[in-house]
């Protein structure tokens, strides 16, 4: 094919259209106008990647998002009757698509038997380019039809490529609305079959979902995984693959080393020893689980009776997610111990490591009264009874259970006796083997406070020392499920941090805000303001907290408004809360920041601070479907405070707009910064700006956050020239081991699983943050390609190239981030955020000077005063206050 027909098959794949028959004489270039439409930059040649120079005009990236489906079942997925030969075509016009391969078979009988039939006349329009309304695919089953392309310079549309009988085109459609990028024109009678947008959603929602459920059902059936935590055996259903045998094909043979375990999800398995059937296994039955333990030889050979398919996980695979599974049963096990709560996984996984096996016949003491306690035990097998000197029992020990943990804080004697009362065994831990690989529990526990300080970002320009004198001052405190810590209104003087337990967060009508877990805190600004708490936090649980008041914090540290002032330089103060309402009269228009699809911001003045107002109009947003987006920006934003994220200072409404003011970022956007220079930035000042995300991103997933649409034109710099995170319009609370489904996000940036909607998580974040760093040293994204189909794939298949300046440490860590299984990601594994920030890319990397704001960052930008909004690259004749559609809210908006 000769180069402008390659330039042609190119533009109809930025439409979502496999190739079609090319027309003879097609010469054309792409136009700019067809790559803008697809947030793309407007560079006229084609080239399979990225070109840097043409990058550095690159255009603005437009996120997207599909509409949200709260539940499947409520979509109406119809079933379309159809001849043999219409069920064959379609099947084979969506083989090798990738947003058909992840599906199951029925999933895809699903898709073909939902799509609609639709006749087309000779001259009929299909797709019209720029159509903004697009949400539905096309089969071709009889007919044919052109692909044209407008170019202003020509003006008038030109052809491009044909279609025949079983093309396909329109795909993109099913992931999200963008405007359409081609026109499509049937040249002759004929009929299509379409599919539309919301019907493949619930069927690939509930068929991911369907699948997410049998493998946690599967992995719930197997002995050897019974006490791994909930969170744990998602991670483990999240990891099997799906592997399948033809009948008499052996999975393995007797005398093989074992390295995996199988469950059976569809078929028969025969097991034989020396060649004699020794049982036979049906769906949902496990078998070679021992080959988790270690490689001892197979005993039986395992073959297909018929067709099988079984999920499998090996050892290896095992361990990299959750450790040798001897460790993790002692570890689920420790974790259950209240003395030991305030450990991390890796302490626990640590102590579990060095405690050792003793065995106990029926009977036989432990310990006795009165006895030197320096060991503590965990019960694995038999039980053991605790009585006193009389004799009679005062508890029972059981297999998980544990007796004599105060040996571990304190130097005293035992105060009762232990006997075995069967055949037992315990793994035991003296204090001096704790203390040599941990340190003293006492001195955990004060650190664990510690850590906990620093990830405040009030507390964050306190010195080591402050925080060490603040640890000895918390007051331990109890409170009952059910009960309210504190009370929306009530007088805040104290400060909370959960050691054990949750809590929720509750709004003005008891509506639910958000929850907390163990190391949760809330309450801060009570040390700083003396202000109503603006919230009522519920205990869910029995919950143990630590106390600080603000009368011990000033009597150790002084007035923390002195201390704040002393060290000015070095903490960005939260924006100042607007406690009374206001209306848009209340705001004196500065000058227009920034302008896109969802709004518009604009620097206001309010009594003498400037903000930054974000104007949103309600007809949009509800025209869009981004109602539940922007209530949950407003939410979030408003339960956030941090030097890393933007602030929000008061919201509005009127019978128009969404307001909220937030703080005003003068630095301008980080993408323009990135835009304007001659050459990427260097790796010291890429971690620098990579390590002002990190802790922004921290933050947020501290507290069960997924931000969803990371980039550099979501990031500003502020006037000390560090970056800041904002807009929140796709930000979303995601629980513990939960799922979300509804892509959204910006298409270069977008993770494996929000492309294939197989669901997704906080995860997503830390592909991210791996695209960026990659885009910052490079100039320009991984899996850039002008063919979004192409780039999709890509993405999925992880396919991209480090140019030649990368460092290793670099290569490395974007090799980690950029890991399709999200178990195995950096960011996403039991260390957490502590994996990434001890990367070796950030080795030498000061931490705590950057969460002090203590580091000199690489660009200051120039800023002349607080009204100063020159480094917003935006045109100042842009209207202001102009009053879009009317839409008079009727509820959809009134917690706003």
């Amino acid at each position: 094919m000769s180069a402008p027909g390659n330039m042609a098959a190119a533009a109809a794949a930025a439409a979502g259209m496999p190739h079609g028959h090319l027309r003879s004489g097609a010469a054309v270039s792409l136009p700019p106008a067809i790559a803008a439409m697809t947030g793309s930059p407007g560079n006229s040649g084609v080239t399979p990647r990225a070109d840097p120079v043409k990058l550095h005009q690159m255009k603005k990236r437009i996120a997207v998002a599909a509409e949200a489906i709260t539940n499947a079942a409520d979509i109406e997925v119809p079933v379309v009757p159809k001849t043999e030969f219409a069920e064959r075509m379609i099947a084979k016009a969506i083989r090798g698509n990738l947003l058909f391969e992840q599906l199951s078979m029925p999933a895809k009988q699903a898709i073909i038997r939902s799509m609609t039939p639709q006749a087309v006349r000779a001259g009929d329009v299909i797709i019209r380019q720029g159509d903004t309304d697009a949400h539905k695919f096309y089969v071709l089953e009889r007919g044919a039809a052109d692909v044209y392309i407008y170019k202003e310079e020509w003006g008038e549309e030109r052809p491009v490529l044909s279609y025949g009988p079983g093309s396909s085109f329109g795909e993109l459609a099913l992931l999200y609305s963008a405007p359409r990028a081609a026109t499509v024109k049937a040249t002759a009678d004929g009929k299509l079959w379409v599919m539309e947008r919301t019907v493949y959603a619930a069927i690939k929602r509930s068929d991911q979902e369907q699948i997410a459920a049998e493998r946690r059902a599967l992995v719930e059936r197997v002995p050897l995984l019974a006490v791994l935590a909930p969170e744990h055996k998602a991670v483990v259903a999240d990891a099997l693959e799906l592997v399948e045998f033809q009948a008499g094909q052996a999975v393995f043979r007797q005398g093989e080393a074992g390295d995996r375990f199988y469950v059976i999800r569809e078929g028969t398995v025969v097991l034989s020893r020396g060649g004699v059937e020794q049982e036979r296994l049906g769906e949902g039955a496990f078998f070679g689980d021992r080959a988790l333990v270690n490689a001892e030889p197979r005993d039986v050979s395992a073959t297909a009776d018929a067709y099988v398919a079984c999920y499998t996980l090996g050892r290896r695979a095992f361990n990299e997610l959750l450790g040798p599974i001897q460790s993790v049963w002692r570890y689920e096990t420790l974790r259950k111990v209240p003395i030991l709560c305030n450990l991390t996984e890796q302490q626990l996984f640590q102590l579990a490591g060095c405690m050792a096996t003793r065995e106990f016949s029926a009977g036989e003491r432990v310990f006795a009264k009165g006895d030197r306690g320096d060991t503590f035990y965990v019960v694995e097998e038999g039980a053991f009874s605790i009585t006193d000197d009389a004799g009679r029992e005062l508890a029972k020990c059981g297999k998980g259970q544990c007796f004599g943990e105060l040996a571990l804080l304190k130097n005293e004697t035992r105060a009762a006796n232990v006997a075995a009362t069967t055949r037992a065994r315990a793994l035991a831990c003296t204090r001096a083997a704790f203390d040599k690989h941990l340190g003293s529990l006492a001195g955990i526990r004060n650190m664990w406070r510690f850590e906990a300080l620093r990830k405040v970002p009030l507390l964050m320009p306190l010195t080591a020392q402050q925080r060490l004198a603040l640890c000895t001052a918390f007051a331990s405190v109890k409170v009952r499920a059910g009960q309210a810590v504190v009370t929306r209104g009530d007088p805040g003087d104290t400060f909370f941090i959960i050691e054990e337990g949750s809590c929720v967060v509750e709004g003005e009508d008891g509506q639910e805000l958000g929850k907390l877990g163990a190391t949760a805190y809330f309450g801060e600004r009570a040390l700083l303001l003396n202000e109503p708490r603006a919230a009522t936090v519920r205990a869910l649980t029995d919950v143990a907290l630590l106390a600080l008041g603000r009368a011990d914090f000033t009597r150790l540290l002084g007035p923390l408004q002195r201390l704040l002032e002393s060290q000015a330089a070095a903490y960005a103060t939260p924006t100042t809360k607007i406690a009374k309402s206001i209306g848009l009269d209340d705001l004196k228009h500065v000058a227009v920041l920034g302008s896109g699809a969802f709004g518009r911001v604009t620097l206001v003045q309010h009594e003498g601070r400037y903000y930054a107002l974000k104007t949103l109009s309600k007809a949009h947003v509800v025209q869009t479907g981004l109602q539940e987006h922007i209530k949950r920006e407003r939410a979030l934003m408003a339960e956030m405070s941090c030097p890393f994220l933007v602030d929000l200072a008061a919201a509005f409404q009127d019978s128009h707009s969404l307001y909220m003011v937030m703080e005003v970022v003068q630095g301008g956007e980080f993408f323009t910064y990135l835009q304007a220079r001659e050459v990427p930035l260097g790796e010291e000042e890429a971690r620098f700006y990579a390590g002002c995300v990190v802790l922004g991103l921290e933050y947020m997933h501290d507290r069960g956050i997924a931000w969803r649409d990371l980039k550099p034109e979501n990031l500003l710099i502020d006037t000390a020239g560090y970056l800041k995170i904002t807009d929140f319009g796709f930000a979303k609370k995601v629980p513990q081991g939960g799922k979300t489904y509804t892509l959204c996000g910006t298409p270069e940036y977008l993770a494996p699983e929000l492309v294939t909607q197989s669901g997704h998580g906080k995860a997503v974040d830390w592909w991210a943050v791996g695209v960026l760093i990659y885009e910052m040293v490079a100039g320009y994204p991984p899996f850039y390609q002008e063919d979004r189909v192409a780039m999709f794939r890509a993405i999925c298949s992880t396919d991209f190239k480090f140019p030649s300046h990368f460092s290793k440490e670099l290569r490395d860590l974007i090799k980690r981030f950029l890991v399709r299984a999200t178990s195995r990601r950096l960011g996403c594994m039991p260390g957490g955020t502590a994996e990434v920030k001890q990367h070796p890319w950030f080795r030498g990397f000061d931490w705590d000077a950057l969460a002090q704001r203590r580091l000199k960052a690489p660009y200051i930008p120039k800023v002349s005063g607080p009204a100063d909004a020159s480094n917003f690259d935006v045109p100042q004749t842009a209207q202001h206050g102009k009053r879009g559609s009317r839409y008079i809210s009727t509820g959809v908006f009134k917690d706003f």
